[in-house]
């Protein structure tokens, strides 16, 4: 394994679309959703060790999160666990795990993943990411990765491609989050669309210069940082009051919709995003009705294309329902549309400010 390669795993999310089976104290990260006997973090670390040496997995997640991490990978070293005080969107997270790889390692490439997806083929997921390593540190390049779309989508943010640069590798022309349902359609039959994986490549240094240069907002405390981190000096107090004062964003409107050195490779490993319940029931074996029942007991009678999961010692007897999810957890019971995800979220925040904090 090339010791130049290192892996960050980014495991601080909550979920909220997944709900009530995601939850503040245990997201789903840390779930076995589909119920393959590994929950998504370990299944993501277990991937990325076939490729990267496991000194150079790094996960950063909430700083609530400690004892799940060590408890879900009790073989993570405890200096590859960076714990973020506060919540501060992809930019601070990778920004701060890019130090890292940069103080150990003044070479250090590194493979930016979400700890919520499934991948199908593992060898073609290998190959696809020791190129993309092999291409962004020969070129200085800041790298995306994207799926080809196999529908119209507007859960996913779109990738397009302009001119053709390496094998499977384009320039990016544009980036768009999440788009409304006719720009979906029409990204998806141009044919110059990938979806956005999430999914980023580049050498540690290559993307701290991209911060530096295009994100002003970063630039004014960037360099004292980078100083004190080199130096290992930086406290807990401080990064505190680190997080406190910078910008919350992602990486695509941080950096790479401002960067001049962004290409994207269209993958070819089966990328699954497991973020909503639609998700979980298109990826999960079907009955002769389309219904999804996960590991609980069950009775239906005239429902299709349902979504059921209940706790263990629990039974559900439904009539009637179709493109329902009836998912219980805890103290919470959600039936609704398992397609409408935009309710989802209202219902964790009405559930939120109507009932308290333990409900979500």
């Amino acid at each position: 394994m090339n010791k130049n390669f290192y892996c960050v795993i980014l495991a601080g999310g909550i979920g909220m679309r997944l709900w009530p089976a995601s939850r503040e104290k245990k997201p789903k990260q840390f779930l076995d959703i589909m119920n393959t006997g590994e929950t998504m973090l370990q299944a993501t670390y277990r991937r990325f060790q076939r490729i990267i040496d496991k000194d150079n997995i790094i996960v950063v997640a909430n700083s609530n999160f400690k004892d799940l991490v060590r408890e879900q990978l009790p073989e993570l070293a405890e200096q590859n666990i960076l714990l973020e005080p506060m919540r501060r969107n992809t930019v601070t997270s990778v920004t701060w795990a890019a130090l890292e790889v940069l103080r150990r390692n003044r070479d250090g490439a590194m493979v930016v993943s979400p700890a919520d997806q499934m991948i199908t083929d593992e060898d073609k997921f290998e190959q696809d990411i020791l190129h993309g390593l092999d291409y962004a540190c020969n070129n200085a390049r800041l790298l995306t990765l994207g799926a080809v779309p196999t529908h119209p989508d507007t859960a996913f943010g779109y990738i397009q491609m302009a001119d053709k640069v390496d094998d499977n590798i384009y320039n990016v022309r544009s980036f768009t989050e999440k788009p409304e349902k006719g720009f979906a359609d029409m990204f998806f039959e141009s044919g110059e669309f990938l979806w956005n994986t999430g999914l980023f490549v580049w050498g540690a240094a290559t993307f701290l210069h991209a911060i530096h240069d295009k994100n002003q907002e970063f630039v004014a405390f960037l360099s004292d940082v980078i100083k004190n981190y080199q130096g290992n000096v930086i406290t807990g107090s401080q990064l505190e009051d680190i997080y406190s004062k910078v910008p919350n964003m992602n990486l695509e409107q941080g950096v790479l919709e401002k960067a001049d050195n962004v290409d994207v490779m269209q993958c070819h490993f089966g990328w699954k995003d497991i973020g909503n319940w639609k998700a979980v029931h298109n990826q999960s074996k079907k009955d002769d009705e389309g219904n999804v029942v996960i590991d609980s007991k069950s009775l239906l009678y005239d429902c299709k294309n349902c979504v059921v999961k209940l706790p263990n010692g629990h039974i559900a007897v439904l009539q009637g329902l179709e493109d329902y999810m009836v998912v219980e957890d805890g103290n919470v019971l959600v039936i609704c549309k398992k397609d409408d995800q935009k309710s989802i979220r209202k219902f964790v925040n009405d559930a939120q400010l109507e009932f308290g904090e333990e409900f979500v």
